[in-house]
């Protein structure tokens, strides 16, 4: 079926993202095939290539929309936070919701899949990492952290920190409020190694 008459480009891309997306949780990227994703849409292959040139095309999009919703979360939320610390504490808790997103966790699969470098999820997390870079950066301008911490070093350690609680978070932490405690709890740890004394 070609796209629905009345529906907007910009909808039926919305449609097949939805669609992807729940498909590749389900399956994970390699065993998702395009031929899947038009069953689940309904729509021609022709709607679905005029759209993304290719399956990994389509799976980037999704990744790169889902880190997107995180940024333009934060960037809300973060003018109601004063401190740096504070700052380290939102960002925590907004990566508790989203590192529980099924989806990113796809991603070291779709890097086994296709070889991608390791240059390739540096790129991807770019966006989040500058965010902590920042948070660290501001700490030290405002007399909150410690003048001879190393920015990258440290934002490097937070954000392996955090994503590594993902795994931990699966085994033992059953709700939401007990996930964000872990990860309240990590940067409770993180914060007193780095705030000025």
């Amino acid at each position: 079926m070609s796209r629905p008459i009345g529906v907007n480009s910009e909808d039926t891309k919305k449609l097949i993202e939805d669609k992807a997306i729940k498909l590749f949780e389900v399956k994970g990227y390699a065993a998702t095939s395009m031929s899947d994703i038009k069953t689940e849409t309904q729509l021609s292959k022709g709607t679905i290539y005029y759209h993304f040139k290719n399956k990994e095309e389509l799976y980037l999009y999704c990744i790169k929309q889902a880190l997107n919703r995180f940024i333009n979360e934060w960037e809300k939320l973060i003018v109601k936070e004063d401190s740096s610390t504070d700052k380290l504490y939102l960002w925590a808790r907004l990566c508790s919701l989203e590192f529980h997103n099924p989806l990113l966790g796809t991603v070291s699969e779709y890097m086994v899949a296709t070889k991608k470098e390791k240059s390739f999820v540096v790129e991807l997390y770019k966006p989040e990492f500058d965010v902590v870079s920042e948070i660290i950066k501001e700490g030290i301008h405002r007399g909150e952290f410690s003048p001879d911490l190393n920015v990258e070093e440290t934002s490097i350690i937070l954000l392996a920190l955090i994503s590594g609680l993902f795994d931990t978070a699966l085994l033992a932490f059953n709700t939401q409020e007990a996930k964000e405690a872990l990860y309240k709890k990590a940067i409770d740890t993180v914060i007193n190694g780095i705030k000025l004394n």
